[in-house]
């Protein structure tokens, strides 16, 4: 297990979900003929967008940043490119935004380098986020209050890279092996002591996303959207006729996940096997999408 806690706090949390990731602050939660609702969050040539699901308006939400994902209290979490690259929180204006964490360049700590795809856990407390897939495919948890750096998952130099980072409701967190070296799907417990491979010993997956109920794992494996139990059992292509799926993020209910194809959004029924495509988004190759009500 290659797991390093970097900090003087002693990882013995139990942690649990304190509230579900449903904040952003609309309440008309809109329906679509597709019986869709909510709001998906992108990004796109360095601006943030949500589309809203029922009538497809797409709006820009602001601009300078990228990666978006939301907390529960409706806060943004988003990488920021200028003056500085950094981690920020702000609300769904931009105009509030606070820094968390700011690269300090190439002298700086190898975690404060590069800052991509960050995810909030569900009880607010820490943000993880990679490295870099290709210059620094690390994953790091940091406290999202102050910045600290608390784990690093994965080594580089042992031939261990770990992307993709996805947390679970149980304070659990997801990450993906690298093609070439240690592929796979792996669970990091709660805890942040243990780490294991959890899927079938597939080859060529990557992008996993825990379901927010936490009982599913979704994943691509050689361009196609799969599903699993979230201890890597009962593993399942999900076959349609669309290839090259990247990104998926599941609904808060836990019934759709919606993936991209060359920046288009589609949105998958994982029980009526229908396809539902988004017109009105493109979503930028190698970014995340986030799914609230």
């Amino acid at each position: 297990m290659r797991l390093c806690v970097r900090n003087i706090f002693t990882f013995a949390i139990i942690i649990t979900m304190v509230v579900m990731l449903t904040g952003c602050p609309d309440t008309d939660n809109p329906v679509n003929q597709s019986g869709l609702k909510g709001y998906i969050y992108y990004s796109n040539g360095g601006s943030v967008y949500r589309i809203r699901l029922n009538d497809e308006k797409d709006e820009e939400l602001f601009s300078n940043a990228d990666m978006p994902d939301v907390a529960a209290d409706g806060r943004i979490v988003a990488v920021e490119a200028y003056p500085n690259t950094r981690i920020i929180v702000t609300d769904l204006t931009g105009a509030n935004r606070v820094s968390i964490i700011e690269s300090e360049g190439y002298k700086g700590p190898v975690h404060k380098k590069y800052f991509d795809k960050p995810r909030i856990s569900y009880n607010q407390q820490y943000i993880a986020y990679e490295g870099d897939a290709v210059l620094n495919p690390i994953t790091y948890i940091i406290d999202a209050n102050d910045g600290e750096l608390l784990l690093t998952i994965g080594d580089y130099d042992d031939s261990f890279p770990c992307v993709a980072p996805s947390w679970a409701p149980d304070g659990s967190i997801y990450v993906a092996g690298w093609t070439s070296m240690n592929n796979g799907i792996y669970r990091v417990s709660a805890d942040f002591t243990t780490m294991e491979r959890i899927d079938p010993d597939l080859n060529n997956v990557y992008s996993p996303s825990v379901s927010p109920d936490g009982t599913k794992v979704a994943f691509i494996c050689n361009g196609k959207l799969w599903t699993m139990n979230s201890d890597g059992s009962n593993a399942t292509q999900i076959n349609t006729t669309i290839n090259n799926f990247a990104m998926p993020t599941w609904s808060p209910d836990s019934k759709n996940v919606a993936v991209t194809s060359y920046g288009t959004i589609y949105i998958i029924d994982l029980v009526a096997l229908t396809v539902t495509e988004i017109d009105n988004a493109y979503a930028s190759s190698g970014n995340q999408l986030c799914w609230r009500y």
